[in-house]
């Protein structure tokens, strides 16, 4: 299984370039910086980062068609590939929940538009001229001559059956969001539809999983982290968690969201009318979280994910990045080999 970490969006160029050198000494994958509202635009950063690296895949996630249009969706990718020596990657997404809060946009069609996005990143050629027409979005007379490196990787953001199944037919691969165990087999069914309409094999598309990584030396400070990043997780629908909770208190759980978000935007690990039971129960089975003790844990339901299908894993960082990376550099991937 491949490893990947994701940064947390704005952090300062000098971090994101030491953190990404930190990373390429671990042998992790891809270092992802994530973009939202308000905070420092990664790519920057990551043509920054490509100078001093020489292995480390360069991702950015997510980007949808609603904010920018597939024309500097392909600039901007094209031109961090180049700097990186084809080491650039790209999620693309169907607008996420941070960025309607901010501009009142209102996606319709996502899978659509994510699909006329993914087709146009993928047609880019240096010795052929792009001429797409889509059903929302069009690209025509396109050609970015200069190109010299081997193409980006482009991921779509696809857990559920109608993304992942186009998603299977056109990407490089997927993120999924927080899918558990027990519901790889459904996805993996879903994405081989994708595959099998599309005459593809299961090589070309890489499965990937955004997982919560809380990990820490001072397991009461991991598990307040995840607490109160709970919210992200799924954004608790019922699908994840009436795996392990009674359907009452699924229920209670997807109505009680706004307690969640409060407690993010607050920073804060305490929740407002969620009982004690159903949040520890939240935090064992939607989250990596723990100490030192529970990294061989850990690492046994990732090779469990590996096993039903998982190809790689995005771990997201959180508070102290560096002792994050360090923990997976040092403990996770030596278990996990």
């Amino acid at each position: 299984m491949k490893i990947d970490v994701i940064l947390e969006a704005g952090l300062p160029a000098d971090r994101i370039e030491a953190l990404g050198q930190l990373a390429e000494r671990y042998g992790i994958q891809t270092l992802w910086v994530a973009s939202f509202p308000s905070r420092r635009d990664p790519i920057p950063a990551l043509a920054l980062l490509s100078r001093c690296t020489t292995k480390i895949r360069l991702g950015t996630l997510p980007m949808s068609p609603w904010e920018v249009h597939p024309l500097r969706i392909a600039d901007q990718l094209l031109t961090l590939n180049e700097l990186s020596g084809g080491r650039a990657t790209i999620l693309i997404g169907g607008l996420g929940h941070s960025v309607t809060r901010v501009t009142g946009l209102e996606p319709v069609r996502r899978v659509t538009a994510v699909r006329d996005t993914l087709r146009i990143l993928k047609g880019l050629r240096p010795d052929a001229m792009l001429h797409y027409e889509g059903e929302l979005y069009t690209l025509k007379n396109y050609q970015a001559e200069w190109v010299t490196q081997p193409p980006p990787r482009v991921y779509a953001g696809a857990t559920f059956h109608k993304m992942m199944r186009m998603a299977a037919g056109v990407a490089d691969g997927t993120m999924m969001s927080d899918v558990p165990l027990q519901r790889m087999p459904e996805v993996k069914g879903w994405a081989s539809e994708g595959l099998a309409r599309s005459g593809r094999q299961r090589a070309d598309f890489r499965m990937n999983n955004f997982m919560a990584w809380h990990v820490k030396a001072d397991r009461a400070a991991a598990v307040a982290e995840a607490r109160r990043e709970l919210i992200w997780r799924g954004l608790l629908m019922t699908w994840f968690t009436e795996l392990f909770l009674d359907p009452a208190d699924a229920a209670m759980v997807e109505e009680k969201r706004p307690a969640f978000l409060q407690a993010f935007l607050q920073r804060s690990s305490r929740i407002e009318g969620v009982p004690e039971p159903v949040i520890e129960k939240l935090v064992e089975n939607m989250t990596l979280t723990g100490d030192l003790r529970d990294i061989d844990r850990i690492a046994g339901h990732l090779r469990a994910l590996e096993a039903a299908g998982l190809d790689e894993v995005a771990l997201r960082l959180h508070d102290d990045p560096e002792e994050g990376l360090r923990l997976i550099g040092e403990r996770l991937m030596p278990a996990l080999a």
